[in-house]
Parts: structure tokens; sequence; C-alpha cells
């Protein structure tokens, strides 16, 4: 062979390694973008949990002063109260340019409490509570 010949199959080795390191690394730069949705599934699961199991008075959880509201009383204030306590909680727990939905609605449908910065819901979790639901999601 050939000083040119052999010069050329090493060119083109180089260039079908560097084909293969782009598709690898291009593998790994989209894979992140699909752990994303997993990562805010729990990340607004634990929230919802930790929110509803919080208490707020004399061992009232805010899950409980939820239902006790949708019923038409309250142990620990009023039901406004209840709704900016909830508000405060989610905006310290979240980074601040974090958007969010937390709605609370009665079994009739609804809205009791309707907390909704989004425009596009990403990540949602529910939760049936004895006379509703609560509904956390997490958005761009």
């Amino acid at each position: 062979m050939k000083k040119a010949q052999i010069e050329i199959i090493g060119l083109v080795i180089i260039v079908v390694l560097l084909v293969f390191i782009a598709i690898f690394a291009l593998s790994f730069m989209i894979k992140p973008m699909q752990h994303d949705n997993s990562l805010l599934k729990i990340k607004a699961n634990a929230l919802r949990a930790s929110i509803l199991k919080t208490d707020i008075c004399n061992q009232v959880s805010v899950k409980d002063e939820i239902e006790n509201c949708i019923d038409g009383y309250n142990e620990c204030g009023s039901c406004d109260k209840l709704k900016q306590d909830i508000n405060d909680m989610i905006t310290n727990s979240l980074e601040a340019n974090e958007k969010y939905s937390f709605v609370v609605s009665n079994d009739y449908g609804g809205s009791f409490i309707n907390i909704n910065n989004c425009v596009d819901s990403i990540t949602a979790v529910s939760q049936n509570l004895r006379n509703g639901k609560v509904d956390l999601a997490l958005c761009n």
C-alpha cells in the first residue's frame, strides 16, 4: 500500500470514531429531558404529601382543615387564611422561577381553592379527600 492510501484509511477511521462519539454524546444530551418529568412528578408528590400532613394548629393538619372548610366550618382560622398559608408553604418550598397550580375541589365539582400560576401543566398529582380532591401541578 502506498503512503497516501494509509493516510486516507487513517482519516476514515478518525471520522468514524468522531461520528460514534457524537452519537454517544447526543444520546446523553437527550436523556435528561426524559428524566425531568419523572423528577417533577416525584417533587410534586412529595410537596403535596408534606403540605397535607403539616399541622397548622392544635394537631389539625392542612388536610383536615381543607376538609373542614369544604364542610363549612374551620378550627384554625378562616378558610382565606388557610389558602394564604398553603400558598406561602408552596412558594417557600419551590425555587423562585417555578410555577405551580394547587386546586381543591369538592365532591360536586366545585372549586374551593384555586391557586393557578400555570400556563401549561407538566406534572400533576392528586389525592382524594373525605369530601373532595387536591390537585397539585408543577409547570414551566
